[in-house]
């Protein structure tokens, strides 16, 4: 079994964080310190990303480390999924996005929804709450990262690009456009369609 280096540096400066986050006395907030200077450069290494790109982002994190929370939500019509084209990567994902610290989780789901596509949804059912690191994203992302998939009820709106977005579409499931896999895996689109086909399916986690 491969040691795995990248998760071994992530925990390191997960604890380096929580060290500074509670620690007191000068020489122990030191050796914290120097633990996560450490970790940034075994992450950079690993990589291939310059030290000072990594510090930079991760000194905006502060407190105890916890996992980021991305909501993605599901829309079906006429057996066809609402899917949004990213700006960034130029492949196609289900509406969503971080939710924002002001926002409950289904609240989040409905304005990324809005956002991104143009199409006001009533989100319904939760579908699943997924570990990020546990499935076949890619590529891989540093940090914990929460995925919460909900079902959303058409309710009104039109298709409508935004800053994030470039194109928008419902598509059949069985000729779906390349998808984002940072974001959204076939896998998502087939277990949130089996939950809109059967209403006592119970969420997934993990």
């Amino acid at each position: 079994m491969n040691f795995d280096w990248l998760a071994a540096a992530e925990r390191l400066r997960a604890i380096a964080q929580t060290g500074l986050t509670y620690a007191e006395g000068r020489f122990d907030l030191a050796r914290y310190r120097e633990l996560s200077s450490m970790a940034v450069d075994m992450l950079a290494s690993l990589l291939g990303q310059p030290p000072s790109v990594l510090a930079e982002r991760f000194e905006l994190e502060k407190g105890y480390p916890t996992p980021k929370v991305d909501v993605r939500t599901a829309v079906f019509r006429e057996g066809r999924v609402l899917l949004v084209k990213e700006w960034l990567d130029g492949l196609w994902t289900m509406p969503g996005g971080w939710a924002d610290e002001t926002d409950a989780p289904s609240e989040a789901a409905a304005r990324e929804c809005r956002e991104e596509s143009g199409y006001e949804v009533k989100i319904v059912r939760l579908i699943a709450l997924k570990d990020r690191r546990r499935h076949a994203y890619q590529p891989r992302s540093l940090g914990g990262i929460y995925k919460v998939f909900f079902l959303g009820e058409l309710t009104g709106g039109e298709a409508t690009v935004s800053d994030e977005t470039t194109d928008v579409g419902f598509f059949p499931l069985d000729a779906l456009p390349p998808l984002s896999l940072a974001r959204t895996l076939p896998e998502d689109i087939e277990l949130a369609h089996r939950h809109a086909l059967e209403p006592s399916l119970l969420p997934t986690f993990d």
